[in-house]
């Protein structure tokens, strides 16, 4: 009877280390790939795209000199940056705080996943999941530094400038583009990390669905155009 229990509780263990091993490996693999045509095929991707169009943005502007238009298009930027900072830190303490009063995932692991786990790891798990929140946060208050100095910049003459203004103040602001996306990247990739408290299983079908979801967004499709 103990041996049955042990072989069954190896085969469960081994089961869930290698769901939890794909799944990492296809964020990784997925991420990996994306990195890859964005700087080798940058308008394959949306955020290359994206950033083509804020460097035309930039010009468009400071060539109609559009004050106002500049500004309310920073301070919607920043807004939006700052209500997710908000959110993610909020979360992110929020976790913490449940881990350290004994969050108990037990009885739900239990009930709805194939391979089941222990209250101790799911308060690993809730740490892990707690860092995600705060890398998110961090990106979202790095966007907001340069949304804020691309706010004066777009206004400067040319002259003040070491190089070609235009140019400057773009990649100024797609740094802040760039700090945001992955600062909402991280906030969706938590997604599966939240059904990871329930299961390994449910951590990988979390991950196949993120990951087919974002390929929608990240590449450019020729059905769009």
């Amino acid at each position: 009877m103990s041996f049955e229990f042990s072989s069954e509780l190896y085969l469960s263990s081994t089961w869930s280390l290698v769901a939890d091993l794909l799944g990492f490996l296809l964020l990784w693999a997925y991420h990996r790939r994306l990195s890859w045509v964005y700087i080798r095929h940058p308008e394959r991707t949306s955020r290359g795209r994206a950033d083509r169009l804020r460097r035309a943005w930039v010009e468009a502007v400071r060539a109609r000199n559009g004050d106002i238009l500049a500004i309310q298009t920073l301070r919607n930027w920043v807004m939006t940056a700052s209500v997710f900072a908000s959110t993610t830190i909020m979360i992110g303490l929020g976790l913490v705080a449940a881990s350290f009063q004994g969050l108990n995932m037990a009885n739900l692991s239990n009930a709805v996943s194939f391979l089941p786990m222990g209250g101790d790891l799911a308060r690993i798990k809730v740490l892990i999941l707690a860092i995600l929140f705060f890398s998110a946060f961090l990106r979202f208050v790095i966007a907001l530094r340069f949304y804020n100095q691309t706010g004066f910049l777009i206004n400067l003459p040319a002259a003040i400038f070491a190089g070609v203004a235009e140019d400057e103040i773009a990649e100024t602001l797609n740094s802040a583009a760039g700090q945001y996306n992955r600062g909402s990247r991280i906030f969706l990739l938590t997604i599966p990390f939240v059904l990871w408290l329930v299961g390994p299983d449910w951590f990988l079908l979390g991950v196949i669905i993120t990951l087919f979801s974002l390929h929608r967004f990240d590449y450019i499709h020729r059905d769009r155009d």
